[in-house]
């Protein structure tokens, strides 16, 4: 495994594999799984984690990300890629901070104690 020290945060299959291996073996001999988790210097709820995953034959990481939740649909990136259709007209002129204050593009902000 090559591993020494704590355990990094990202680890391969293989590894999650190797000490999970080291676990079982450990616990045969009467270790208890907080003991070989002090040992191995990893947390018992990530060794859990893992025999779960291990469990449901899924132990290799999956891709970061997963599935955003916020992310477009589909039919969204269609309707935003169509290049055949005009962009929608603005209802009115862009507003813009001058020192005056807030005005409208092209007219001037009035003045203070005019």
């Amino acid at each position: 495994m090559g591993l020494s020290g704590q355990v990094p945060p990202r680890v391969d299959a293989a590894t999650k594999a190797g000490l999970l291996d080291l676990l079982e073996q450990a616990l045969k001999q009467g270790w208890t799984v907080r003991a070989v988790c002090q040992v191995l210097e990893v947390s018992e709820l990530r060794v859990y984690r893992w025999l779960g995953r291990r469990a449901a034959g899924e132990l290799a990481d999956q891709a970061p990300g997963g599935s955003p939740m916020h992310g477009l649909l589909d039919w969204e990136v269609a309707e935003i890629t169509q290049r055949d259709r005009p962009l929608a007209p603005q209802a009115r002129p862009p507003r813009l901070v001058s020192g005056a204050g807030v005005g409208v593009a092209g007219q001037r902000a009035p003045r203070a104690g005019a």
